[in-house]
Parts: C-alpha cells; sequence; structure tokens
C-alpha cells in the first residue's frame, strides 16, 4: 500500500484527488497515479479549477502529467521541504500505538521481529513483551492486540503507519528465515530530514485567565462529537471559500479568542508533517514541525474575511520551509486529521493493521484534535473533538467550557458567515425569539475564567440561590441556640426578640411587597430589627435620618430609635415605631414563634431583601448576598459602624447571623480611628469580617492584615454593585466566593494584562435592579457575558468608572470612565437585549451577544434603545 501524505499541502491535493474522482481519502496515497485512480481529461479540468481556487496558484494545463500523484504536483505548487522539525516539547511522556494482529501468531517470532526493530529505532528499543509499555491481548483464539508505549520525543502521529508496515516485515522475515535486513531504517530517511529545533520562535496564544504552564505539566482528555450534518455542512463551507476544514476550525478558534479578549494578533500552534519524501513518508521516527499560524483579528472583520485571512497566512507557512515554529510550552494546539481505515500488511500467515493510537501532542496548555470520519462512499460521516488538557494550567472546567464553545462559533458561522466575528454565538443555545410556544428554554452554563492577567478578578463560584435568609437564621437557632450572637445574646434570645417584632411590624401591614425603614444606632437594636423584617417577608431600608429621604420610597413602617425619632419627618401612610434598647428583658410570656400563615401573603423568589438609595433610583438587593456568605468558610465580625448602620451593614449582619458566627462590639475604650489598635482588637476577638468602619481605616487595616498574621474580610463599593474582598496574610487580595469585578474593553471582553478597562460588578455583589425605573436599570444592569453555571442570564452592573489590576492582583478603582467606554462615546450605537425572564437591557451593538440573551430591538442610537426599554413593561422590578 502506498504511503500518507507527508506534508500539509500534499494533504490538501490528496483532498482534491478523492473529491474530484469521488474516491473515499484512504483510497488515495501520496503516490497514487490520477489517471490510473480514473482520471480523464475532464476530471482534470476539475482538479486543476479547484487547486487555483484552493492552493491559489495556476501549475498550468498539462501540471498533471508532469506531477500526476499527490506528492509530486504539491511540489509542483510550491510544497518546499521544512528546514527544521519540532520543536519536541510534548504533553506527557509518551504516545501510544496500537497494532491488531489476525491469525496464527507465534509470540517467539514477534519477539524477535521487536528486537529487531529496537536494534533500528531507539523509540523501539524496550519494546519486548512483558517489559513495560508493551503488552500483548488476546481478544480471541486468532486476534491479538500489541499495544505500545513509545517515548513521546521519538515519533510523531505520522510513524503509525509505517511502525505496522515495519512490524509485518520484521515479523515476515523472522517466520520464513529470511536474513534480508528489512527493517533497517531507510538510509535516505535520516539523510533527508531536517534538523530537530530545539525552540521555537512564537508563542500561541494563551486561553484568557490561564496560568503559566508548569514544568511538572499533567493532562487529561475530554471527547465530544460533531455529527454527519454539521460535518458536512463545514465541508461545503470550506469548498465554498476555497480553504480546508483545519482553516474553517482555525478561522473560529481565532475568532473565539478574540471574543474572549485576546488582543492584537492570536498564534495557534498546528503540528503537521515533514515528510517530503518517499523516504520520510515510511520511516518511524519524530519527523513533524509544530508551525505558530498567526492572524490578525483586530478590528470587526467578518468571518469570511477572517477565513480569508486564515487561508492566506496558513498556506504562506505550509509553503515556507523556513516558517516561524510555536514556543511551546503553553498556549493552544490545533489539529484536524483523518480517520482512515488503515492497511492491511501481510506477514507470513498474519495480518498486521494499525489501529487507534494517542499521538504524542505539542505542550500546549490546551490542544484541540478534531478528527473527520468518513463514510464507505467518501462522505463526511462526523467528527469527534478531543481537548487534551494541562491541569495545572487551565483544568477540565475551562477546557470543556471553551470546548463548547468553539463548536457553538463554528455553528454560528455555518449560519450567518458573513457576520462580525465579536456577533457570533458562544452558545448553542436556540433563539428564545424564534422557539416554539411553551418551550423550555434556558442559557448554555458557562464558567469565568479567573486571573489578573485575563481582566477578570474573581473568588470561588458558589451557587447564589437558596433558602431565604430567615430560614438560615433558623436553621443557626436549631443548631446552637446558646451560642453567642452578640455581646450579652445568643441566638435563641434573637429568634425570641425577633419574632416579638416581626409579630408587631405584620399587624402594621409590613410584608412580602412593603418595606420597613430602620434607623436604630444600636447594634442589638438593629440586628434584632434585621432579622425581623427579615422574618416577615419585607424589605428592609436602612437610612441615616439626618439624610433626606426619597420621596418615591413609600415605606409600610418606620422602626426609629429616640434620636432618629426627632430627626426623621413623618412619612404618610406609615406607622411610626420608637424602639428602646434592644436589651430590655423579655416578657415573662415567653416565645411568639412567627409561622407562614402569619405573613401577610407567601413571598416570592422576586421580593427583595433590601431596598437601597442608589445613583439612579432605589436598589432592590436579594438574598445572593447572604447565600454566599454560607458558602464561604464561616467566620465572627466586629461591628465597627459609625452612626447608623447602612445597607452593606445590613447585609455583613444577616450574613454573619445567617452563618451561625458571632458579631463583637467594642467598648468606648477602642479607639476606632487608629488601625493598629483595631487590628489588634480584632485579632484578640478571633473575628475576621469587618462591619462598617471609615473608608481610611478599612485601606490601612488591608495594609496591615497582608503583611501581618491576621486574615481581614472587607466589603464596600456601591448599593448597586458591592465587593467583598478578603485579605490573607502575605497574599493579594482576592474576592470573597461569589464575587467578581470585570475590567472590559469596548467589545465587553476582559482586558489584557495591565491594561485599564471599564469596570463592571457581578455576582453576588449585584443587586436587582431599579424598581419601577426599567430604563435606568436598562443602561446600567446588563448582561454578564461571563456568569457561571450557577447564574445564567445574570446581570453585571456598570459602574462607569475605570479601573486596573496590578501585578500582584489588586483592583484600583480610578476617577471618571475608560477613554474607550462605549458608553461614553456620543457616536456609539446599541442594541436592546432580553432574557427570558423580562429584564432588557442595552448593549454595544458590536459586541457579542452574550449566552442566554437575544435581541429585541435592532442597531439603535442610546436613545431610541432606551425609549424602548421604557416603552416595555419589561423588567419585573
Amino acid at each position: 500500500p502506498g504511503s500518507r501524505p507527508g506534508t500539509p499541502v500534499q494533504e490538501i491535493v490528496r483532498d482534491l484527488f478523492a473529491e474530484v474522482l469521488g474516491l473515499p481519502r484512504h483510497q488515495v496515497h501520496a503516490e497514487s497515479d490520477f489517471f490510473r485512480l480514473g482520471g480523464h481529461a475532464p476530471a482534470a479540468a476539475r482538479l486543476l479549477s479547484r487547486v487555483r481556487r484552493v492552493l491559489g496558484t495556476d501549475p498550468g494545463r498539462r501540471a498533471l502529467d508532469e506531477a500526476p500523484t499527490p506528492a509530486a504536483f504539491a511540489a509542483l505548487t510550491g510544497d518546499a521541504p521544512a528546514a527544521a522539525t519540532g520543536p519536541g516539547a510534548t504533553a506527557g511522556d509518551s504516545a501510544q500505538f496500537s497494532v491488531r494482529l489476525r491469525g496464527a501468531l507465534d509470540t517467539r517470532v514477534l519477539e524477535a521481529a521487536l528486537k529487531d526493530l529496537g536494534r533500528r529505532h531507539p523509540a523501539l528499543r524496550n519494546s519486548r513483551l512483558g517489559s513495560a509499555g508493551t503488552r500483548l491481548r488476546a481478544l480471541s483464539a486468532g486476534e491479538h492486540l500489541l499495544e505500545l508505549a513509545l517515548p513521546a520525543d521519538s515519533v510523531d502521529l505520522w510513524s503509525q503507519l509505517p511502525l505496522a508496515a515495519e512490524l509485518a516485515r520484521a515479523y515476515g522475515a523472522r517466520a520464513t528465515g529470511d536474513d534480508t535486513d528489512d527493517t533497517a531504517h531507510h538510509p535516505a530517511a535520516a539523510r533527508d530530514a531536517a534538523p530537530r529545533a530545539v525552540f521555537g520562535d512564537t508563542a500561541p496564544t494563551r486561553l484568557p485567565g490561564s496560568t503559566p504552564h508548569p514544568g511538572d505539566a499533567s493532562y487529561s482528555t475530554l471527547h465530544s462529537e460533531l455529527d454527519a450534518t454539521v460535518h458536512a455542512q463545514l465541508t461545503g463551507l470550506a469548498a465554498a471559500h476555497g480553504t480546508t476544514l483545519f482553516m474553517v476550525v482555525h478561522a473560529a478558534l481565532a475568532a473565539l479568542l478574540h471574543q474572549l479578549g485576546a488582543l492584537g494578533p492570536v498564534t495557534v500552534a498546528a503540528p503537521v508533517p515533514a515528510r517530503d519524501s518517499t523516504a520520510l513518508r515510511a520511516a518511524v521516527g519524530p519527523y513533524a514541525r509544530v508551525l505558530a499560524l498567526t492572524v490578525d483579528t483586530r478590528g470587526e472583520m467578518a468571518f469570511t474575511e477572517l477565513l480569508r485571512q486564515v487561508r492566506e497566512r496558513d498556506l504562506a507557512a505550509y509553503r515556507d520551509g523556513r516558517a516561524p515554529l510555536a514556543a511551546l510550552p503553553g498556549g493552544i494546539a490545533l489539529s484536524v486529521l483523518q480517520e482512515e481505515a488503515g492497511p492491511v500488511f501481510e506477514a507470513a500467515g498474519l495480518s498486521v493493521r494499525a489501529e487507534h493510537c494517542t499521538p504524542p501532542l505539542p505542550a500546549a496548555d490546551l490542544a484541540l484534535t478534531l478528527t473527520e470520519r468518513q463514510s464507505p462512499a467518501g462522505t463526511p460521516a462526523g467528527i469527534t473533538v478531543t481537548a487534551s488538557f494541562c491541569h495545572q494550567s487551565i483544568g477540565e472546567t475551562a477546557a470543556a467550557l471553551f470546548t463548547g464553545r468553539l463548536t457553538a462559533v463554528l455553528r454560528s458561522a455555518l449560519e450567518t458567515p458573513g457576520a462580525p466575528i465579536g456577533r457570533l454565538r458562544l452558545t448553542d443555545t436556540p433563539d428564545p425569539a424564534t422557539a416554539a410556544d411553551g418551550e423550555m428554554w434556558t442559557g448554555t452554563d458557562s464558567k469565568v475564567w479567573a486571573g489578573t492577567d485575563s481582566g477578570v478578578w474573581a473568588g470561588t463560584d458558589v451557587p447564589l440561590t437558596g433558602p431565604d435568609v430567615a430560614s438560615l437564621f433558623a436553621a443557626q437557632v436549631a443548631r446552637a441556640p446558646h451560642a453567642l450572637a452578640l455581646d450579652g445574646l445568643d441566638y435563641a434570645e434573637l429568634d425570641a426578640r425577633s419574632d416579638l417584632l416581626a409579630h408587631a411590624l405584620i399587624e402594621h401591614h409590613a410584608g412580602p411587597g412593603t418595606c420597613v425603614l430602620t434607623a436604630l444606632s444600636s447594634p442589638a437594636g438593629f440586628t434584632v430589627a434585621a432579622i425581623a423584617v427579615a422574618k416577615t417577608g419585607a424589605a428592609l431600608l436602612p437610612v441615616d435620618p439626618s439624610l433626606d429621604l426619597a420621596a418615591s420610597l413609600h415605606p409600610a413602617v418606620l422602626l426609629l430609635d429616640e434620636t432618629a425619632d426627632l430627626l426623621l419627618p413623618a412619612v404618610p401612610g406609615a406607622a411610626r415605631l420608637v424602639r428602646e434598647d434592644a436589651t430590655e428583658p423579655l416578657p415573662p410570656a415567653g416565645h411568639w414563634p412567627l409561622t407562614a400563615a402569619d405573613r401577610t401573603r407567601p413571598p416570592r423568589s422576586g421580593d427583595p431583601l433590601l431596598l437601597l438609595p442608589g445613583q439612579d433610583g432605589t436598589v432592590a438587593v436579594g438574598s445572593e448576598a447572604v447565600t454566599a456568605a454560607t458558602l464561604a468558610a464561616p467566620a465572627d465580625a466586629a461591628w465597627l459602624v459609625h452612626g447608623y448602620p447602612d445597607g452593606d451593614t445590613a447585609i455583613g449582619v444577616l450574613s454573619t447571623l445567617a452563618c451561625g458566627t458571632r458579631i463583637h462590639v467594642p467598648d468606648a475604650s477602642l479607639a476606632r480611628d487608629v488601625p493598629h489598635e483595631v487590628l489588634g482588637w480584632l485579632r484578640r476577638q478571633g473575628a475576621r469580617v469587618v462591619l462598617g468602619g471609615a473608608d481610611d481605616v478599612l485601606c490601612a487595616l488591608v495594609c496591615l492584615a497582608r503583611g501581618g498574621d491576621a486574615g481581614l474580610t472587607v466589603s464596600g463599593g456601591w448599593a448597586e454593585g458591592r465587593l467583598v474582598v478578603e485579605q490573607l496574610p502575605g497574599a493579594p487580595a482576592r474576592p470573597a466566593p461569589g464575587y467578581r469585578a470585570y475590567l472590559l474593553d469596548p467589545l465587553l471582553r476582559p482586558v489584557g494584562p495591565g491594561r485599564t478597562g471599564s469596570l463592571y460588578i457581578a455576582g453576588a455583589g449585584t443587586a436587582r435592579g431599579y424598581t419601577g425605573a426599567p430604563g435606568a436599570g436598562g443602561e446600567r444592569f446588563l448582561p454578564d457575558p461571563f456568569g457561571g453555571p450557577h447564574h445564567t442570564t445574570a446581570r453585571m452592573w456598570r459602574t462607569g468608572r475605570a479601573a486596573r489590576l496590578d501585578a500582584d492582583g489588586g483592583l484600583h478603582v480610578l476617577d471618571g470612565p475608560a477613554h474607550d467606554d462605549p458608553f461614553a462615546d456620543a457616536s456609539a450605537t446599541f442594541v436592546v437585549l432580553a432574557d427570558p425572564a423580562g429584564h432588557r437591557a442595552l448593549w454595544p451593538a458590536p459586541a457579542a451577544v452574550p449566552p442566554g440573551w437575544y435581541e429585541s430591538h435592532p442597531e439603535d442610537r442610546y436613545e431610541l434603545c432606551l425609549d424602548h426599554i421604557n416603552g416595555h413593561l419589561g423588567d419585573p422590578l
């Protein structure tokens, strides 16, 4: 049998031969004669036309007469020998080859044949039956499988068939007593082989958020499938644009990296054979080179334009023997292979056939291999997508997500190949606007790649839905009723006091759908009130009574201390309750637990936990922050509030009690404006979470904690978007579990290392929106393009501020917007996106639509998009 093509150009020509002649690929070899395969003058004319379109060159009318085989024809079109092979960095230490043996097997002859091969090939030196890495498995009486583990740097994928052929020759020679040294490595192969490059020239583009590739990396693989229909469509797209399937996938991969924030040129590592001669095609050895294929994705080009650029760049690299090689390890690698029926080699009554193999792959963070299958008639039969990933640099979740997004981009390109690359979908989820009535639709799960160099500053991803605050608190009371909640107040007493207050609030019509205003400076009084309001199902509205109250707020109850009662004017329709200190004795009658039947109505999932004054209206905050706190390591809190507690303190109090920990209140002897004294007091109390406190004191505390031996958790930001930050000793600050911040470019992609981007807050710190103001919500609460698997169709809050990440991972918020903030660009155009819950949001027109959202209004000016949102009943808030 003939040999497989030995260069990428030979592979392209072989595929064109098979296409024009209507043959399966495995019937066309590098040495197959076009005319002996059935070619005639009309077929030759069709082939030359396809060659001109795909290879971009005209070899002349008599090219097939001069070079009738794929190998010869490729050379005629400018296929130059490789000047260097490699580099040799591989994912793992070994390559796995399997050879199926059918017939009467003599194991002694097989052992002798393996020894012969070992003398000729260093890679096979230790391949003896029973030795490590060599196993012979009996499948049946007349069928065996020989499995060989060979050093990864001594072979390549294209060694598989030559290995089976040499094994057959060696076995046949030993079985028949033929002393001819037919297994000797071809001298011409060694002579023809290009020298091995130790280092590459260009580093492949890294997956945004991946960590540097370690020296002792470990790898695993994931598999997925594209069916025959998609395979045929991709093949048709490639043919329509004069490209190959590899080029289509290469363009999709570059488009995906572009959407994920890769800046400037995108480079992919591509292993290709470097076996241009007959001798090399028949040789066992590492005769491959890993090309660095680079395209420029800057600018909002169409996918078809990117595909044209990919075709030009890939062909130029294939034909250039001195094309840049990939600098490994790290980055992303791509291969597109053909699964072919391997030829059968006969050897003294034994048939030898190469089976499946696990070839050596370049040491990339993620190596993607797409293996095409063909039917017996040569039609597309599906594609297996294999993702080999490095555990230490990206991990399984990111590898699976990235692979899924690549297939989604391919499908999107099939639907609209002329679409801008930034608008190709990253999910296979159908558009809800076109879904059938009653069809269940949800967005695809996704996960943030967190890293200080990816424009994403994120804590551990946790689910943000769960029991309500009252249920979480009740569980802690049941677990440890006598544990202290505050000084002098245990959980059982706090439960009893809050029940009494909750009954009083309900008598004044507080409940789900209403809010209770509190102005209580006492730590115990505020804590009892916060739990009581949560038990009623009403929203808590903590205020400073010295400030004006928004006219749009209509609380059911005002819950005040004596000072606040003097400062706060009457609110029409609101009951006014003045509370003494919550530590006064309980009534002797005991405990009146609050039940669900006592509430004014059952709570709903959309009911807010808090209402807070924000930049553009009243902010509705859900229970997500409290839920996230219960999934982190429990820690005591410290009350450092000056005056009246705000919404941030309220969330901290409820989170502390939902976790079953304690709030420590300092006495008057602690100088709260002296950071060293405060940090010492925190250490003595064993408290780590800070509630309240002046900004300058909190900044100093964080700096002291970083250099000391105490952990610290502080919070702050805006009512619409807050961050909880953990500072561990000697480590960079990081967000607490569930909290995320993004630094994004004009297309809402994470910015690269050291760059300034627009700041967005996501995750547990994001409020639900503005009450009764869909327009204000739609221009500030935007779809979260990186929402994790627990936050399908989640939203992020646009701060309107610029920020940057330091090299050590510190987040610095700057004054004013980023210079390229699309929302500050008067000439920018937008679309309106919607999700299944009815939320609507502005979105820059050139940016990719996030998973789970769809366009509800086409590209338009900012004001007109905003009018569309305001004209909708839309947002549930």
